[in-house]
């Protein structure tokens, strides 16, 4: 296989029958284009050149005409060692976030990405976006590193954050409070979300900003419909987790999640909380073993004290959280435990369902607790989870680093902005099925696109019920780069 760095080093040229020859070379160039906001990513990371309506070749061709226009690839010269050169060296085309501001442009360039998708991995939902994987995402081998990133904050001089209050490119000044404590409600701006699609019928955002000095996080929150209280699906599964670990960990025993089993029979509890996420497939290829975990977690808990353990985080009363996740789901383990592997102790045991339910949660509630997740190392102890201990916490955020459902992946390629962050974390939630998509994520990077660079961090939840599966998931990945869009420009904070 041929690299770019091979051509630059040999001066060399290749014909487009070379370099359609050539798959591995194909694939870094495709690699590269993703990065640049010029080719889609996932499965269309393939090494396939195509002919001249593809991605690939066109995509090569936008590229030279940005930066080379007398050298256009043809069937005699397709790439040469300055076009090499400057794929490598370019870390960011500035017209590609402009047309982003253009949302119709954004929507129908999705869109076709969308109709012409190769088949992607089925998690249940056969559409580019929601299903991509980690497979091919720009991300992937980060995942291992997010909570090392979740532990940075701006020194002050080489990254700084937003501060007390920032003024936004609108000339709206925006002034961030103090985390709510447990079981109190933000003020959300009702407002700050009218520029999101009528597709989207409920969305949250927490944006969060350091002061200087400041070890703990101050938000801004806004929202769509913020409160109500309605179907999220799979989205919340994240809860039962969470409250798992905070019982865990209120015992005084010194436990970290990642060196416990769940039994009988014995799983590893990350292992199932990455089967939980990512919809791996069980031995006999059934994703349906994701509902089953979902469930699992909510057995170590009546389902109404769980539900106002999830009150007292959020401050949401008019919450219900005494679902399970599908009609023909039961507990993957009927009467789990929770041991140390090291002591075989028990550390936390099921109990009974208590009073079932429905799971009608609102898009703050998901935020609300993602971001307890994500900001942990930044929040006071009147405002974290109770009793949680990051040594466990941190296991969470690797799992929840694998959802099929790469909206965050698909905002920054599309902005072509990959190569000019750092410190990436993207941690989130997929909830597909007949009624709606939701998404929920937490979102943190450094910036480096200004200097000194930016730490940039935020929380979302977006629900869309209208339209085929197709439609709505590309109104979510269209929302999500528009929201994404507006924070890296400063238009919305």
């Amino acid at each position: 296989m041929t690299t770019l760095q091979d051509l630059i080093n040999g001066n060399s040229v290749l014909t487009r029958t070379q370099l359609k020859a050539d798959k591995g070379l194909v694939r870094e160039i495709q690699l590269r284009l993703r990065n640049l906001g010029l080719y889609p990513g996932g499965q269309w990371i393939d090494g396939d050149l195509g002919g001249n309506n593809s991605f690939s070749w066109k995509g090569l061709k936008e590229f030279c005409q940005a930066l080379e226009p007398s050298s256009l690839p043809s069937d005699t010269v397709a790439i040469n060692a300055d076009i090499a050169k400057k794929l490598l060296e370019t870390k960011q085309l500035p017209f590609i976030l402009e047309q982003a501001e253009n949302t119709k442009f954004i929507l129908e360039k999705l869109t076709g990405i969308q109709t012409n998708s190769p088949a992607p991995v089925n998690i249940g939902v056969n559409d580019a976006f929601i299903a991509r994987t980690t497979r091919n995402s720009p991300f992937a081998a980060e995942i291992s590193n997010y909570p090392q990133y979740l532990a940075q904050k701006p020194d002050g001089t080489s990254i700084i954050s937003y501060g007390d209050s920032i003024t936004l490119s609108s000339g709206k000044t925006v002034t961030f409070s103090d985390y709510p404590n447990q079981g109190k409600l933000p003020i959300i701006d009702n407002t700050g979300l009218n520029f999101l699609a009528s597709n989207i019928s409920h969305a949250c955002i927490c944006i969060g900003s350091f002061s200087d000095g400041s070890s703990s996080i101050k938000t801004h929150w806004l929202g769509k419909n913020a409160l109500e209280p309605i179907q999220l699906l799979s989205a919340t599964k994240f809860i039962g987790v969470l409250n798992a670990i905070c019982q865990i960990h209120a015992n005084p025993l010194s436990i970290d999640i990642d060196n416990c089993t769940i039994e009988s029979p014995k799983f590893r509890f990350h292992d199932l909380l990455i089967d939980m996420v990512s919809y791996r497939e069980d031995a006999k290829g059934n994703i349906g073993r994701s509902n089953r975990i979902g469930a699992l977690f909510k057995r170590f808990t009546k389902r109404e004290h769980l539900e106002a353990w999830l009150k007292g985080q959020t401050g949401n009363n008019k919450l219900e959280f005494r679902g399970g996740y599908g009609k023909d789901f039961p507990s993957l383990i009927s009467n789990p435990q929770v041991k140390d592997i090291a002591s075989g102790t028990s550390v936390l045991s099921s109990t009974s369902e208590g009073n079932i339910g429905n799971n009608h949660v609102s898009a703050y509630d998901l935020v609300r607790i993602i971001s307890m997740l994500g900001w942990h190392l930044h929040l006071t102890p009147n405002t974290r989870l109770p009793n949680a201990q990051w040594n466990s916490l941190e296991s969470v955020v690797r799992a929840m680093g694998t959802d099929p459902a790469r909206y965050v992946d698909v905002a920054l390629e599309t902005l072509g902005v990959v190569d000019v962050i750092s410190e990436p974390v993207i941690i989130s939630k997929v909830g597909f099925g007949e009624s709606s998509f939701t998404y929920v994520a937490f979102v943190k990077f450094v910036d480096r696109r200004v200097q000194p660079a930016k730490l940039r961090t935020f929380a979302m939840a977006l629900r869309t019920p209208n339209g085929s599966n197709e439609l709505r998931d590309t109104n979510l990945a269209a929302a999500v780069t528009e929201i994404v869009r507006r924070i890296i420009n400063e238009k919305l904070a």
